[in-house]
């Protein structure tokens, strides 16, 4: 059976080793649309600026808090605007509430901008209480009506607010404050024939607000349920940042426990060599003194001793060799008790030179 052909390729050729590599330099980022530009505009003109927040978490999340009042506030002007074409002629009155959510808005952007995350975050629901209170009470028929019922649930986009913008201790207020403006308009407000209406087939009018305080009832603690949850997040993620960091510094201690116990270990092998150097009869052995090290001080002070040594070495062999030598001049000197002419060895140490010398007169 006859066999397939091999096919040989040839391998590609590799580069040179002297050839540098080559990098490839990393794309820039990415050119805004119009939308994240007028975005980036929008943020930074009615709210603070990414730059005057900390990098913790907590820091981050009144930044995100702020960017959510200044994405809010769009919703004021876009809500204006719809507003604005039903004024005339049908409904004058409704300047009222375009007055007031104009002025509110940039009362509430000023203080985004200057950093009170907080007392925007309250002012922006109290200014939608605000509008829809001035709404039941400019209209243009003063009486509440049966129509104006479903109004009231108008209110729950105050708790659904506050549920995303307030902490998470103001959303039970927020929702309390709701309910108790909707009492007030419902019970100081006259009422015309259909409201009376609807009150009596209610029974009374505790059981015809029971559907608008059950729907804010529910909006509130739902509101609070995610506030809650978000604030668990962020102490949960808090934990694990600081979890991270001694984690991190246990890290970089325990890397400078061990090089701190090898240096202290390559500085005991120094000292025992030093020491093994003298036994053998070294004395010019020095032990290497870093002002840095652990163990310098322990170095210093094996080196003075050995300095010490080494000099009462030197001067012990200075003495032993003056001693040779002046027993030398002595035996000269014997020599000249027998009449002979005496002979003086040359010497080197300084005090047999003397005598030499004194002798030579």
């Amino acid at each position: 059976m006859e066999a397939f052909p091999m096919a040989h390729s040839t391998p590609p050729s590799r580069p040179s080793g002297n050839t540098a590599p080559s990098f490839v330099p990393s794309p820039p980022p990415a050119p805004k649309n119009i939308f994240q530009r007028l975005w980036d505009w929008w943020s930074t003109t009615t709210g603070p600026r990414k730059e005057n927040f900390e990098a913790n978490i907590f820091a981050q999340e009144q930044l995100r808090r702020a960017r959510l009042v200044s994405a809010l506030l769009l919703l004021i002007v876009l809500v204006v605007a719809l507003l604005v074409p039903s004024v005339y002629p049908s409904s004058p009155s409704i300047w009222i509430p375009i007055i007031i959510l104009s002025v509110g808005g940039m009362i509430i952007a000023l203080c985004n901008r200057a950093g009170y995350t907080t007392l925007s975050s309250v002012s922006y629901v109290l200014l939608i209480d605000i509008a829809l209170t001035g709404f039941f009470y400019f209209k243009p028929t003063p009486a509440l009506n049966s129509t104006n019922m479903t109004a009231f649930d108008l209110f729950i986009i105050a708790v659904l607010v506050g549920g995303v913008i307030l902490p998470k201790r103001f959303i039970p207020w927020s929702g309390m404050l709701q309910i108790l403006l909707i009492s007030l308009i419902f019970f100081l407000r006259p009422k015309d024939a259909t409201m009376i209406e609807l009150i009596q087939i209610a029974g009374n009018p505790y059981v015809a607000l029971m559907s608008t305080f059950v729907l804010h009832l529910v909006g509130t603690s739902l509101a609070w349920l995610h506030a809650w949850s978000v604030e668990n997040a962020l102490i949960r993620a808090s934990q694990a940042e600081e979890l991270a960091e001694a984690r991190e510094e246990l890290s970089q201690q325990a890397s400078y426990t061990a090089k701190q116990k090898q240096r202290l270990e390559e500085g005991i092998t120094s000292i025992l060599e030093t020491h093994r150097k003298v036994s053998a009869g070294n004395l010019a052995a020095r032990a290497p003194v870093h002002e840095d090290h652990e163990l310098w001080q322990i170095g210093h002070s094996l080196n003075l001793l050995l300095m010490r040594v080494q000099q009462q070495e030197q001067d012990y062999r200075v003495l032993q060799a003056t001693c040779q030598e002046i027993e030398k001049c002595i035996q000269a000197l014997d020599a000249t008790r027998s009449g002979r002419q005496p002979v003086f060895p040359t010497c080197r140490t300084p005090l047999a030179q003397r005598l030499i010398n004194n002798l030579r007169r």
